[in-house]
């Protein structure tokens, strides 16, 4: 987390915390080595430990063919059998006990809303509602959140991707970066603000719990 300290304003205490997922609460690049084991009996071995794409961090090139059945193996375990970071569980619990309705935002397929409830579910996560805005495929650079923020007007939004926070307006919303450290950052580049940047969601919560 960086030293700088943020002032959370009362008015809005017990309102909502928007959350991403993959990247904050649910391991993605794990997961992806545990599906391609599961779709061809191969362990994979980490070769670049801080990539952003989990294809780059495994050295993972496929063929066409082999896509499409890691797709079809990703389509039906993907979803539903993430591993959860350290302390993303111990976090959210914090959030729920301290009142705070925490709801999903997350550009993962909508179809498979239900997988990921189950997979929250599975761990224990104390949020029920999940928001699917999918993404602009013909513009990574789109902000797909944007909208539903706005509309939701949570006392704080999580996610791992600056992108996400680009052109958010008219919210009194803290907009918190988890820097996962990406040597290949999508957004490493770009002048897009954000409130203040933590390691981890518990990190973040331990400190804005403090601010109550």
């Amino acid at each position: 987390m960086t030293k700088d300290k943020i002032s959370f304003t009362n008015k809005n205490k017990k309102a909502i915390i928007a959350l991403d997922c993959d990247g904050v609460l649910l391991d993605y690049h794990t997961n992806f080595a545990n599906i391609y084991e599961k779709a061809f009996g191969k362990e994979l071995t980490i070769v670049s430990p801080k990539s952003y794409h989990a294809t780059n961090k495994y050295g993972v090139k496929f063929k066409d063919e082999e896509k499409k059945e890691f797709d079809k193996v990703w389509d039906e375990h993907g979803w539903r059998k993430m591993p959860m970071y350290d302390g993303a569980l111990q976090a959210c619990n914090l959030l729920h006990k301290a009142g705070y309705e925490l709801v999903c935002v997350t550009a993962m397929p909508a179809q498979f809303i239900e997988h990921r409830l189950e997979n929250f579910r599975l761990h224990g996560f104390p949020i029920d509602k999940i928001i699917s805005t999918g993404y602009d495929k013909h513009n990574f650079n789109n902000n797909p959140k944007k909208k539903t923020i706005e509309d939701l007007h949570p006392i704080a939004f999580v996610d791992d991707l600056r992108r996400n926070f680009k052109d958010i307006q008219g919210v009194h919303t803290k907009l918190i970066f988890i820097d996962n450290q990406y040597h290949d950052d999508p957004n490493q580049h770009d002048q897009i603000y954000y409130d203040i940047k933590y390691s981890s969601l518990l990190d973040f919560v331990q400190d804005f719990l403090k601010t109550e």
